[in-house]
């Protein structure tokens, strides 16, 4: 079976692969994982990302002026602040996969889930001022004493500016609930499975729907030159947004449980279909990983 056979195969289980890593999220006992397909057509200088770094496995409108390149990322428990397996080895690849998009594509904006506020650019270093070697790359990554990732590396050494795409009030509400399936009854409940897909869902919508606008006004307001940005993102979200992407439109139905009733969802995507360029990159690690579940 080919990789893109795989990717293809593993997507009809991704219901099933989503669930399961949000609990792993949880417990800090694996990463994150999600399927997801494989785009045949992607060119342009992004297609050269060193492949030790990583796999682009979907590229759309690749002439279009505004570039998207979002990073599926391998991130600590939002409840622990735990690493999971290969969370530290994926941080490390997401770490070289922004340094190498700074370097040669002159990214100055970096939009990070779940970071709020806004940290504007320091002007872009070079490459050997912002370089890091392996084992104080890890080393960095792996303080427990301050919170640190990738993202606040990359602002840190490259100058890159960060600036918030999160809802906060819809993170908080989707961390709460991830918090409660600690509690048995809940990971067993099918109302709370249904929550959990609903919420991860509507951050995926929420994060790309606005993605648009927070390029155009950093790009207005003369805080980055060209519009170009990076997402970094958790694995779970991407299939809904690659979903989302293919389809041209957000599309979410309501739900109701027994204890709330959940909205439908329904935005064009026109900006994405005409002006956006959207590559989406997975840390080499986390392509193993995903390749080695499906064996």
């Amino acid at each position: 079976m080919s990789y893109s056979q795989i990717i293809k195969s593993a997507r009809l289980r991704f219901s099933l692969l989503a669930l399961i890593s949000l609990f792993w999220l949880i417990s800090g006992s694996a990463f994150q994982a999600v399927a997801v397909t494989i785009s045949p057509a992607i060119s342009g200088v992004e297609a050269r990302l060193p492949e030790k770094y990583g796999e682009i496995i979907y590229q759309s409108n690749a002439a279009a002026p505004w570039k998207l390149f979002i990073i599926a990322n391998g991130h600590r428990s939002a409840i622990s602040g735990a690493f999971a397996a290969n969370t530290l080895q994926a941080q490390v690849e997401t770490y070289r996969i922004g340094e190498w998009l700074i370097t040669h594509n002159q990214i100055e904006l970096l939009l990070p889930e779940g970071f709020f506020g806004d940290r504007g650019g320091t002007g872009t270093l070079g490459f050997d001022k912002g370089q890091l070697d392996s084992q104080s790359l890890r080393d960095a990554l792996a303080e427990t004493a301050l919170f640190v990732n990738a993202e606040l590396l990359l602002h840190r050494n490259f100058g890159i500016g960060l600036a918030q795409i999160e809802d906060r009030e819809l993170y908080y509400q989707a961390r709460e609930l991830l918090g409660s399936s600690l509690k048995p009854e809940n990971r067993l409940s099918p109302s709370f499975r249904s929550e959990i897909n609903y919420l991860t869902k509507l951050r995926s919508a929420n994060l790309l729907k606005d993605v648009p606008v927070v390029i155009q006004s950093a790009f207005q307001q003369g805080r980055i030159s060209s519009p170009k940005a990076m997402l970094t993102i958790g694995l779970s979200h991407l299939d809904d947004l690659i979903t989302f992407l293919e389809a041209g439109e957000i599309d979410i139905a309501a739900l109701h449980t027994t204890a709330k009733d959940y909205p439908a969802k329904q935005n064009e995507l026109a900006l994405f279909q005409e002006q956006v360029s959207v590559t989406v990159i997975v840390p080499r690690t986390l392509v193993s990983c995903l390749v080695n579940s499906i064996h």
